[in-house]
């Protein structure tokens, strides 16, 4: 029996970094005042196609199915949905609504490298400030995180919608065609220049020359003049601007870089947009400002502002850049009862209660049955609690990592906490 394709169990050493990437996380997320908040994994259709205008054709690319009464339901694809509809149902909170959420998302793509179908992804928005401070918290949270979890090199490129239509403007690409270019150019770390190239001609989009030669040379001051021309460009640019000063004040210009290339669902954000980029051939998070999605599902007018990270993405890149440090598990003894199961289980309490964690035998083992499994496990701590022992008030602590050993009396088990604290 396999998990369903493009899904996947996470056991052993993989759990344990995911728990040790999420916790950290978690802890930056807290640290900046967002509260945690949990949403069904089951949405109604119509909740899950209003993102975007997706309508039908979402169905090609979520799990969707009816249950027993017949209703269209579907699972959900990110964490950005469930939270704008719980927004605009709850109008009378106080704003600016803070919130992280850590779940499983579902997508129907295919399967590949750093791509599964069941995901998990660590969100933060924000919801009712249209300050370009918002935008420069987002920012900063995201490199906070990438800087916890070890990351030595990283970018964070920016981008902007109303610039992004500023320049289709400027390059003569009718309106009908603009989605269709910008998803041609979002492909670009996927299939480069020559595949845009091909992808916009086989989509019928005309004068697209212009439009690649201006976001291939990645050059704004050079094309500031003709973008000014345009409302939607001197929205853009006042946007890009004030943020990209405000980086630099806060003194983090350098992790973020402006990035013309930078094309993330155009038919969804109103703003600026961002995607974290730390080698790799895929970006590990991503985000931008949506002032209208909570519109969307029947709120009050909202101006909102998020990122997200994919989780397995992360884990990946820091695997293979060796980021996990080597207690990324926690550390665990385990105790062997030798004729001595009653007195072994107080004294495991009473360790517990010290704050160490402690595994014990449950299948009465023989001692050197009991030494496999504790290595099988990678702990490296082993405490011998036999019956010879007790009767002088001793316990036997060993460093399997080392071999050395110490006799402990029962008296003083703190000695027990201060050799595993000065074996870090």
């Amino acid at each position: 029996m396999q998990p369903v394709r493009g899904m996947k169990d996470w056991s052993g050493d993989e759990a344990w970094k995911r728990e040790y990437v999420l916790e950290r996380i978690k802890d930056v997320f807290q640290s900046y005042g967002y509260e945690p908040l949990e949403t069904p994994a089951v949405e109604y259709f119509e909740t899950l196609a209003a993102k975007g205008g997706g309508g039908e054709e979402i169905k090609e690319e979520i799990y969707y199915f009816k249950d027993k009464a017949d209703r269209e339901l579907g699972l959900r694809f990110d964490l950005t949905v469930p939270t704008a509809r719980f927004v605009a149902s709850n109008p009378t909170m106080p704003k600016p609504y803070k919130r992280y959420a850590i779940g499983k998302v579902w997508r129907y793509d295919r399967p590949q490298a750093g791509r599964y179908r069941e995901f998990t992804q660590a969100d933060i928005d924000i919801f009712g400030s249209p300050s370009i401070w918002a935008d420069l918290e987002i920012l900063e949270i995201a490199i906070t995180v990438m800087r916890k979890l070890g990351f030595p090199e990283f970018k964070i490129r920016v981008n902007n919608r109303k610039i992004l239509e500023a320049m289709v403007l400027a390059s003569g690409i009718p309106e009908d065609k603009v989605i269709d270019a910008f998803r041609a150019i979002d492909k670009l770390d996927k299939i480069g220049w020559d595949g845009i190239t091909k992808e916009l001609q086989a989509k019928g989009v005309p004068n697209y020359e212009k439009l690649v030669s201006i976001i291939r040379e990645n050059n704004l001051e050079k094309i500031r003049g003709e973008l000014e021309k345009f409302d939607v460009g001197r929205a853009g640019l006042e946007e890009i601007d004030g943020l990209m000063k405000l980086v630099r004040e806060a003194g983090l210009e350098k992790w973020v870089e402006l990035d013309l290339t930078l094309v993330r669902g155009l038919e969804y954000y109103t703003g600026n947009v961002f995607e974290i980029k730390a080698g790799g051939q895929w970006s590990c998070g991503g985000g931008g400002r949506y002032d209208k999605l909570v519109e969307i599902y029947g709120g009050r007018p909202t101006p909102a502002i998020g990122i997200s990270f994919g989780v397995e993405r992360v884990i990946q890149l820091m695997e293979d850049s060796g980021l996990f440090p080597e207690n990324y598990k926690p550390t665990v003894m385990y105790i062997a009862p030798i004729q001595a199961e009653k007195e072994a289980w107080k004294i495991r309490q009473k360790l517990i209660e010290m704050g160490i964690a402690c595994d014990i035998d449950l299948m009465e083992r023989k001692l050197n049955k009991q030494f496999d499994y504790a290595k099988s496990k990678g702990y490296r701590w082993f405490l011998i609690i036999g019956k010879k022992d007790l009767e002088e008030n001793k316990i036997n602590l060993k460093d399997l990592e080392t071999g050395e050993e110490w006799k402990i009396g029962l008296v003083n088990l703190e000695e027990i906490r201060q050799i595993l604290e000065n074996s870090r």
